[in-house]
């Protein structure tokens, strides 16, 4: 029997999804796509359920027509800027006489990681595992059949706030889609679009959305931070709106085909005639000008980033580069931009699909683009929690595998 796994990326500006059916062979088989404009969620929260039902019910009837299976394992994003991420701790003694850890020792010691004393209406989406200790001795991914007197873990916790979670599977509920979890954004863009080897490295992946800009910090292949920053490609565009006096829709036109993320390499004499793009407009404004307007904002969003990997309270270096993903990050220029400013090497992400099976071209269209990160990282994401994963078999692995991006 196949199983179905769907992915649901909501957004301040667009809802996207897709259904992928897994067969024997672990393949994503993708069987229906979609992109809907959004309403009623702004920066990660719901913020006007009658507008934000109404965009969840048309995703539920896309859904419906497909197959009820696709309404019943729905995995979704969060991307509130009311994520939290903090280090956790957890230390038990080894149980056997002989020392020798077991499984039943390392869900000890990951429950023991989860006692940590969360802020009012915190709710707790990811226990990450990030090494474990087996008597001081660090760096160890699997501790099982080691031996030893302690085990310790060292792990993340990534909460949220949790009105706005319940609120959201609320929603999603009413529409008639029983979720089967909730990824925080960054993590669910990194599974698609980050390398084993990238995290090993030490990686920045920055997801550009439209009302938040979210991260992920890897070092050596461990998450060491998590951010939700509330500003996004959004405030770009109605930054131009503002300068130029335009409707939001002209200005986010003007920005993806005309504008660059620095003034400095553009022309000043290359005008844009703005009644292309709106009628009741009879000016033209330079190039150069729509460029300093965005520069501003952007270097804001960028000079935040700065600040966070600061904030993390140790010098962390990226061999591996950053990687942008999301819509903001088709802006003319912003890779150049953020390697200035980083002093790293960047580029632009695109899911990486050789774990998906696509026959239709416009799916491939839709998954194959930065914009896709989130959502193709929920549905491989949402694949692990099927039977046929060769975590599924043993309770104690399938716990691990909760906690483990």
């Amino acid at each position: 029997m196949s199983y179905v796994v769907t992915g649901i990326d909501i957004g301040s500006s667009a809802v996207r999804g897709a259904v992928a059916e897994i067969g024997q062979d672990g393949k994503l088989a993708v069987r229906h796509t979609f992109a809907r404009p959004s309403a009623g969620f702004r920066r990660g929260v719901l913020v006007d359920a009658e507008e934000a039902t109404h965009v969840l019910r048309d995703a539920a009837l896309i859904l419906k027509n497909i197959s009820r299976r696709a309404m019943q394992n729905v995995f979704v994003n969060v991307a509130s800027e009311h994520v939290r991420a903090r280090p956790s701790r957890g230390i038990v003694a080894v149980a056997r006489a002989d020392q020798e850890i077991q499984e039943e020792d390392i869900g000890r010691v990951i429950e023991a990681s989860r006692a940590v004393k969360l802020p009012p209406n915190a709710t707790v989406l990811h226990h990450i595992v990030r090494e474990y200790f087996v008597d001081d001795v660090g760096d160890i991914a699997n501790p099982l059949g080691m031996n030893g007197s302690r085990l310790e873990v060292s792990a993340l916790v990534v909460e949220a706030f949790g009105p706005h979670v319940n609120v959201l599977v609320k929603a999603l509920e009413r529409v008639g889609l029983k979720v089967g979890g909730l990824i925080v954004n960054p993590l669910a863009a990194a599974q698609s679009t980050l390398s084993k080897r990238q995290k090993e490295l030490g990686c920045l992946l920055v997801d550009f959305g439209f009302g938040t800009t979210s991260l992920v910090m890897y070092e050596e292949g461990k998450v060491a931070h998590v951010k939700v920053i509330p500003v996004g490609a959004g405030h770009v565009t109605n930054d131009i709106a503002v300068g130029l006096r335009t409707s939001v829709d002209v200005a986010e036109r003007l920005k993806l085909e005309f504008g660059a993320a620095s003034a400095r390499d553009v022309n000043r004499k290359e005008t844009v005639p703005l009644k292309e793009f709106d009628p009741s407009a009879d000016a033209e404004v330079t190039r150069r000008f729509l460029a300093e307007i965005i520069e501003v904002r952007i270097e804001e969003i960028v000079g935040l980033i700065k600040a966070e990997i600061k904030a993390v309270g140790r010098d962390l270096e990226f061999p591996g580069g950053a990687v942008l993903v999301g819509g903001g990050a088709r802006l003319a220029g912003l890779p150049a931009l953020v390697k200035e400013e980083l002093k790293i090497p960047v580029q632009v992400g695109v899911p990486y699909l050789n774990e998906f099976s696509i026959e239709r071209t416009e799916h491939r269209d839709l998954l194959e683009d930065p914009r896709a990160a989130t959502l193709t990282g929920l549905m491989l994401w949402g694949a692990t929690e099927q039977p046929t994963s060769p975590l599924s078999g043993n309770p104690v692995k399938k716990l691990l595998k909760y906690f483990i991006p």
